[in-house]
């Protein structure tokens, strides 16, 4: 596995399309290739492919149950003096017999058909897995770009406030400025650094989360870039239409039908569980016994097997698995009402989080004037310390609340998707992850 080391990202922005431009080292992580590692590597998805082949091999066992089968048994017996090994005293045999179930009232037929409903159902959970797990990691690394962009904001305030450090300092030396504004210039620079050291840390704490995420073992902190223009996502416009595209995408939903399909085959398979069966055998065999020749014998054979008392066992089975299916019936119910709440809480979330990154860019270009005026009046001796103080201040919460606002925007897209049942857009079309599955 590649190292990938800690490097700055530098962050540019487009006031007019709203758009935010990152580039960095572009041997770090993008967020395609974060998506990929954590599609191919975390355990939820082995987890949830094993269960998925689990399924498949039960369903071959029903399959294999209709099918012949054969077994070969051989003996060999000696019934004299272990002193006196004589020939007369042994005999020999060999015997082949094969069985198959002939008539069942089509109850292995019924119960292929559950385990062919539960193993479309755990196909669709995988996909429902991949589909988390992608969101999952998608979250994470805005939430890492975030810490970026904040340890950026620290610097940047950590630059104005030593620019207003050496203009307090100079003001001072030439008396036009009392030591105080040079001691509370002093004490803002050193929080500042106190802030910085804590977005430092912050970044290598999201790092952390990121790389659980992906499920990867990568050592040490590593970069992530993105090469191109990263656009405030489109607000939704019809969350109606996009309800009715979750109610038939989620795969969460779409195996609970499946389950529901599944009950129904079991209460059938329930109530047939006191039928009769009919099995047919048939075989041949060769024996040699104590003073006779080898003799050679043949059968076949039809056994049939009907229950006469079942001491209430098909009744029980048969409201075991109506309940059982109730219970799925709920639990499509309850899902869908999910399914309904989660689309629309991510499209609100995603529409207010557009809107607010829209609003707090003008605060931002305020800001930064502000700041511009503030140390003008300050260098020019009709303003004071603490306007600039505040100055700066105002102008990091300003980009604070802007990032803030990307990062929501971005985190709202991707619980959207997750709740439409989609992948990512940046990996949507990557059918190779599908089948590398």
């Amino acid at each position: 596995m590649r190292r990938f080391f800690l490097s700055l990202i530098i962050i540019l922005f487009c006031t007019a399309s709203y758009a935010q431009n990152i580039s960095g080292d572009i041997s770090g992580l993008s967020l395609e290739e974060c998506l990929t590692l954590a599609l191919i590597n975390h355990p939820s998805v082995r987890k949830s492919k094993h269960a998925t082949q689990s399924i498949a091999a039960q369903l071959e066992t029903l399959r294999a149950a209709t099918r012949v089968k054969a077994t070969l048994t051989g003996s060999a017996r000696y019934n004299g003096d272990y002193d006196s090994w004589d020939d007369r005293y042994h005999n020999e045999s060999i015997s082949l017999s094969a069985t198959k179930l002939l008539y069942d009232t089509g109850r292995n037929r019924l119960q292929r058909e559950i385990r062919s409903e539960s193993l479309t159902g755990s196909k669709e959970s995988e996909r429902g897995t991949l589909i988390s797990v992608a969101a999952e990691a998608k979250r994470k690394y805005y939430d890492l770009v975030l810490k970026f962009l904040n340890r950026d904001v620290e610097q940047e305030k950590l630059r104005n406030l030593e620019e207003h450090l050496k203009s307090a300092k100079g003001l001072y030396e030439v008396g036009n400025s009392p030591y105080i504004d040079v001691t509370k210039a002093q004490s803002d620079v050193s929080s500042a650094r106190v802030s910085l050291l804590k977005a430092e840390n912050d970044i290598l704490i999201s790092q952390e989360a990121l790389r659980v995420a992906m499920g990867t073992d990568i050592s040490g902190p590593f970069n992530i870039a993105l090469s191109t223009e990263l656009l405030l996502p489109l607000p939704p416009e019809n969350v109606n239409s996009l309800i009715d595209t979750a109610l038939n995408d989620r795969p969460d939903y779409r195996k609970l039908l499946h389950d529901v399909r599944a009950g129904e085959l079991t209460i059938k398979d329930a109530a047939r569980s006191s039928s009769p069966t009919i099995t047919g055998q048939a075989g041949t065999s060769l024996s040699n016994r104590e003073g006779s020749s080898a003799t050679t014998d043949y059968y076949v054979g039809v056994s049939v097997n009907v229950p006469v008392i079942d001491g209430g066992e098909m009744k029980a089975s048969v409201s075991q698995a109506k309940a059982q299916l109730e219970q799925v019936n709920a639990d499509v119910e309850s899902m869908r009402q999910n399914i309904i709440y989660g689309v629309r809480s991510a499209a609100l979330s995603l529409s207010s989080a557009v809107d607010r990154a829209k609003s707090s860019w003008e605060a931002v270009k305020y800001s930064e004037e502000n700041l511009t005026l503030a140390q003008g009046r300050y260098e020019v001796g009709v303003g004071n310390p603490i306007e600039v103080s505040d100055a700066v201040s105002a102008l990091s919460t300003a980009r604070y609340t802007y990032y803030q606002a990307l990062y929501d925007a971005q985190t709202a897209r991707a619980n959207l998707d997750e709740a439409l049942g989609h992948l990512p857009p940046e990996i949507e079309g990557r059918n190779d992850l599908w089948e590398a599955q």
